[in-house]
């Protein structure tokens, strides 16, 4: 029996709960993940870029870092405090199981968001071949992490949320992103624009008022270009 099979879902007494009739469509989630996945894959070769000595650069990279790391950890809250309990209090106690493992896994990249900013502050302290070595590989076995995460959460909980939750409990997510500034929620959002499946990029954006709706896709994709080219050395990554 598989995580989407709906009979499986109890209300909090332990009885069978009903689940909405219509899907919740999930994929700006699987948006999400490939930008997170990318950038977090991306980061220790942007630190070994960095030449012994060039503090400058190693600023730029670390703010980079700084951001990512934030909308890592800003979407996990979201799911932690404002999704999950949601989706959990309707679900039977074998797919509740799914949703502990994927809680545990934030505990664990949140332990390793730690050590990579011990590792960040180590290596704009002394941008040296060895400290970047010690940072680039932090984010390596971070990306490692979150990749295993990423993967549990879209074959197990993703097919569950869809199911259980409303249209309004899913978009709810979103709500995390308060903490970001503007200037950094439109770079995050040329992040998930680029290379990404147009329609879900509409489908994403269809809540923004007409005139907005055009112009934040052209001015976040144009800030992200910019922003991999100051980082990665290319607007291509």
């Amino acid at each position: 029996m598989t995580s989407t099979d709906r009979t499986r879902a109890c209300d909090p007494h332990g009885n069978p709960a009903e689940s909405p009739t219509a899907l919740v469509d999930v994929r700006d989630m699987l948006v999400i993940h490939a930008a997170l996945s990318r950038e977090f894959r991306l980061a220790p070769a942007a630190v070994r870029r960095v030449k012994p000595g060039d503090r400058k650069h190693a600023r730029k990279v670390n703010d980079h870092l700084g951001f990512i790391c934030k909308l890592l950890h800003e979407h996990h809250v979201g799911e932690d405090e404002i999704v999950w309990p949601t989706l959990r209090a309707r679900l039977s106690a074998a797919d509740r199981r799914l949703l502990d493992k994927v809680e545990t896994q934030h505990a664990g990249i949140n332990a390793a968001l730690e050590r990579v900013q011990g590792a960040r502050r180590r290596f704009l302290e002394q941008p040296d071949s060895n400290h970047a070595a010690a940072l680039a590989n932090e984010l390596e076995t971070l990306h490692q992490l979150v990749v295993e995460h990423l993967a549990d959460e879209e074959r197990d909980i993703l097919p569950l949320a869809a199911a259980y939750l409303s249209d309004p409990e899913w978009r709810a997510i979103g709500q995390s992103l308060r903490a970001l500034s503007p200037k950094s929620l439109l770079l995050g959002a040329g992040m998930c624009i680029y290379k990404a499946d147009p329609e879900v990029i509409a489908m994403m954006f269809k809540a923004i008022p007409a005139p907005v709706r055009v112009i934040v896709p052209l001015i976040s994709s144009r800030m992200y270009a910019r922003h991999n080219l100051r980082i990665h050395g290319t607007t291509q990554p």
